[in-house]
């Protein structure tokens, strides 16, 4: 879900920026919903949301084979 009211998936997807990282706490995987546990190595997009007031960040967590059958797909 988006921070920002009438913004869809697809606005996240266009500013992300992504980089595969090692999971530091448990996460869910955007794609499929499934946990993602320390020490794992998943994707981490990170969207900038700026405007008036204080910018927003937001991450979603994508498992790593997910993550590059979700690029081929596209």
């Amino acid at each position: 879900m988006s921070p920002i009211p009438g913004m869809d998936d697809g606005s996240f997807y266009i500013r992300a920026e992504w980089k595969l990282c090692r999971v530091l706490w448990p996460q869910r995987c955007a794609i499929t919903g499934r946990r993602l546990w320390p020490g794992t190595l998943a994707y981490r997009g990170i969207a900038t949301w700026t405007g008036p007031g204080t910018p927003v960040i937001e991450y979603r967590w994508h498992n790593q084979k997910e993550h590059l059958l979700w690029q081929l797909k596209e």
